[in-house]
Formats: C-alpha cells, structure tokens, sequence
C-alpha cells in the first residue's frame, strides 16, 4: 500500500504541488477578504509604477505614456521616464508663464494628448495651467510638451496614448 502511494506521488508531484498553491492562494485570498476593512486598501497602498498600462482597461482608450512633476520654484521633482525641463518660466512674477518637458522617447503628436494638473497653489485662488504635445521642435527627436501656467504653481504633466 506505502509502495502505491510514494509512485503515485512520484508520478503526480507536479499535479499535486499545482494543487496545494491553489489552496493557499486561496486560503490567503479568503483571509485577507474576511479580516480586512472594507475599502482599507486604496491609492496610497500601491507602489508607484506597479499598475502597468496593460492593466488599464481598454474602455479608457489611451493610457499614460510619460509624466512628470514640477515644483513651483520650476525644479523636475520626479519623471518617468526621464525628463529635462527647458526655458521654465520665471513664475514667482504671478504672471502667465511658459515651460517646455522633453523626454527622450518619441510619441505621435496627432495620437496623444497632454494634461496638466496644478498640484498647489501659492495664490489663494486655483491656478490655472494647460499643457500640449509638441508636435516638432526644431527638429529635436523626442516627445516635448509645452506647459502654461499661472504663478508660482507646482505642475502634474501626463502624455496620454
């Protein structure tokens, strides 16, 4: 009997391995559902870059190609992929001001979009800022986004897809 079991085993162990992982995913999946709160896991519990554009649904259209991150004294604060920022408008004036992102991949200007987000404001009323896809720069390769804003404002820009 001891002998049928081991060569059944040895025959299935691939099978039977496969079988165990799932009730432990399974197990782990029950447990996190049951002791959880609910909607306890949200934005500031996934790790930057961890939600790929594949993951999007394909119902949105596009997804985010580039992005990046200004401070209000017009210093990169972060970027992916890398970006450099040029001829950044002096906006400690209050006035309107202008700004040029470039990333070294290239992106279809006629295909994709550019956002721009103000993330604070110095003014007591909301800034304003927009933001397009350049769509040739002086013969520069690469994606190159003009960025308007108003004041001293940290800037959010996404290209979109």
């Amino acid at each position: 009997m001891l002998s049928k079991t081991l060569s059944y085993i040895s025959h299935h162990t691939i099978a039977i391995l496969a079988l165990v992982c799932s009730l432990l995913a399974l197990a782990g999946a029950s447990y996190a559902a049951i002791t959880l709160p609910k909607n306890s896991v949200g934005n500031a519990q996934i790790k930057r870059g961890a939600v790929a554009p594949p993951k999007f649904s394909k119902q949105i259209g596009g997804y985010v190609r580039m992005y990046a991150v200004v401070n209000a004294k017009g210093q990169l604060q972060y970027s992916a992929p890398q970006a450099k920022l040029a001829n950044w408008g002096d906006s400690a004036t209050g006035g309107r001001s202008f700004g040029t992102i470039s990333w070294k991949p290239t992106v279809a200007a006629n295909q994709c979009a550019a956002f721009a987000t103000p993330q604070e404001g110095l003014a007591p009323t909301t800034p304003s800022v927009g933001a397009v896809v350049v769509p040739n720069l002086r013969g520069v390769t690469g994606t190159h986004v003009s960025v308007g804003f108003t004041g001293a404002v940290a800037v959010a820009v996404e290209v979109v897809c």
